[in-house]
């Protein structure tokens, strides 16, 4: 499966700069439940963490300066206005990828359901439910 786009049999999407190249992730069946628990662990860290971040991240002038003013601005178009290069962008984006992860081992998982059961020999001892 390639995380930027989603899976393997998809085509793929044009990446942002900070992107870099597209990886790809193989995981064996019986592996597939606990991998897709530590993406979604990590998506619901990511999650809690934005919604922090676009409420309490916003910089004030703390000394009512026009140099406390000016680093504030600054520091605001940096990180929610700057487009691709903004760091609550790449942050969005990465969450994005994420979650692209999480349903396609989601359906990964539905679908060696769908053909193999709770077959020991493709889903091993651990799995078996």
């Amino acid at each position: 499966m390639f995380i930027a786009d989603g899976g393997g049999g998809m085509s793929p999407t044009t990446l942002p700069d900070y992107a870099g190249s597209q990886r790809k992730l193989s995981v064996d069946p019986s592996a597939i439940p606990d991998a897709r628990k530590v993406f979604s662990d990590a998506l619901e860290r990511l999650d809690e963490k934005l919604r922090r971040a676009v409420a309490e991240l916003e910089a004030r002038p703390w000394a009512a300066d026009p140099v406390s003013r000016e680093t504030a601005d600054r520091f605001n178009q940096d990180t929610f206005e700057a487009g691709d290069s903004a760091g609550l962008t790449a942050l969005k984006a990465y969450r994005d990828q994420l979650k692209g992860v999480v349903d396609q081992l989601t359906a990964i998982e539905a679908d060696y359901r769908r053909v193999e059961g709770d077959n020991t020999a493709s889903w091993g001892r651990i799995n078996n439910g």
